[in-house]
């Protein structure tokens, strides 16, 4: 979403958020999400470049500016809405919205994303997780210094963000996760785990190779005869299919894989997409890997590809422990002031259900973590639920903690992941004072 000009939303809430939270002061309560809140400010950005100190400088000094806008439209999207569901008037709305930018560097977006006009929710302010900590900070900072372990000299970083090398070191590792039929790069076709270099008989799921959010994604059903139908409706032969990948790929690689189907349990919640399952896993305590949240994430209608909840899909919050669903979000923007689902738009049931599979996608997710990503600290994996069992479709180094926190009804701070997280930061600080380099003033819990 655009704002000013050429300027996206998710950049200059970016910086905006970052040069706020510079200056915010936070009672010292002990908790996890204050312990990580200050050792971002006082740690974390202590190691941004000087390109990052002068964007967060120049956002300063344009701040009032920048949150009038802000204010302006997401008021403008939601607040009538929220008037008329919560009682709550647009005037104290905008009041609000100011305050919590002042204190937390809670911008307007997320005050409706995190519905922080419900006054019990605002007490909590700020336990939440934002984009510009984790994102633009946190879990670099963390991934770089491995939670203050020895660093190994091989990483697997390349082969989370290259998805051909995430499918070989899955395969490394005995971890279950989609085949790759072909690689189309630089106008050749490449047989993965498939014999030809040729399109099979088969449905297809397209996408590129390095791509975020079901970008230039695409779903090719087979008719028979050598013909595909988009999902849009345009129908070709698989031979000039492959020569309008061949020639895209000229920009852009692509890998041709197999389209799955969700198990036969929740085919009725995919609304003909593939559903998946966002889950959490982090290192914890005693250097396992454990799974501390999830979300399942559908798309509204049949018209797209994906299930991308910042696209306008629903999103469910699901016990990590039963594998039930709460009730579905959206998580568009403007799309907060509908509510909650508890059916579909198709009318089937959300609330809940429980998904098939659970302890066995548990099961794989803390062990494709423990043995082929042991260097990462914290992984935002997308699990697919099929009638074979679950399938790991990618993994996230930098996994978004909105569509959590939104579909859980409440924030991460000082929740289990929270917890995890303060951990792991409080002990690469200590690792890097060990190695010299000089201690910040804070206090923190030494508890997880």
């Amino acid at each position: 979403m655009k704002i000013v000009g050429n300027i996206s939303l998710d950049s200059l809430t970016r910086d905006l958020s970052g040069a706020l939270w510079i200056f915010a002061r936070l009672r010292e309560d002990g908790s996890a999400a204050t312990s990580i809140h200050r050792y971002i400010q006082r740690e974390v950005w202590r190691d941004a470049n000087s390109g990052d100190r002068m964007v967060k400088g120049v956002a300063l000094l344009f701040a009032p500016l920048m949150l009038g806008v802000l204010v302006a439209v997401f008021t403008t999207l939601n607040g009538r809405a929220i008037k008329k569901r919560a009682g709550k008037g647009v005037i104290q709305q905008i009041r609000e919205q100011i305050e919590l930018a002042r204190r937390f560097a809670i911008l307007p977006p997320w005050y409706y994303i995190f519905e922080l006009h419900d006054d019990d929710k605002k007490t909590h302010a700020s336990e939440y997780l934002n984009r510009f900590e984790t994102k633009a900070g946190l879990y670099r900072f963390l991934r770089d210094n491995n939670g203050g372990l020895p660093v190994p000299a091989e990483r697997s970083t390349d082969c989370i963000k290259d998805k051909a090398r995430f499918r070989t070191r899955c395969l490394e590792h005995g971890v279950m996760t989609v085949p790759v039929l072909l690689n189309v790069a630089h106008a050749e076709v490449n047989a993965v785990d498939w014999a030809l270099p040729d399109l099979p008989e088969c449905d297809l799921f397209i996408k590129p190779l390095h791509g975020q959010g079901g970008t230039k994604a695409t779903c090719w059903e087979y008719l028979g005869d050598g013909r595909f139908q988009r999902n849009e409706g345009e129908i070709i032969t698989g031979d000039e299919l492959l020569g309008r990948l061949r020639l895209e790929s000229r920009r852009r690689a692509f890998l041709v894989q197999p389209r799955l189907v969700n198990h036969k349990e929740i085919t009725d919640l995919a609304n003909g997409t593939l559903a998946t399952v966002r889950v959490m896993t982090c290192r914890n305590e005693q250097g396992q890997y454990e799974a501390t949240n999830a979300v399942f994430r559908m798309a509204r209608n049949k018209s797209v590809v994906v299930d991308n909840w910042h696209a306008g899909g629903i999103a469910a919050n699901v016990d990590i422990c039963t594998g039930q669903l709460g009730r579905g979000t959206r998580g568009a923007w403007g799309a907060t002031a509908d509510g909650w689902y508890e059916q579909h738009e198709t009318g089937v049931q959300i609330l809940n259900r429980k998904l098939p599979c659970w302890p066995e996608m548990i099961e794989l997710v803390q062990y494709a973590h423990g043995s082929a990503f042991s260097d990462q600290v914290v992984i935002g994996w997308d699990v697919a639920l099929l009638d074979s069992g679950p399938c790991i479709m990618e993994a996230n180094k930098a996994p978004d903690l909105d569509i959590l926190q939104r579909a859980g009804g409440g924030p991460l701070g000082n929740q289990r992941l929270g917890k995890l997280l303060a951990f792991n930061l409080r002990r690469t600080v200590e690792a890097k004072h060990a190695l010299g380099f000089p201690k910040q003033n804070s206090t923190v819990p030494t508890h997880a």
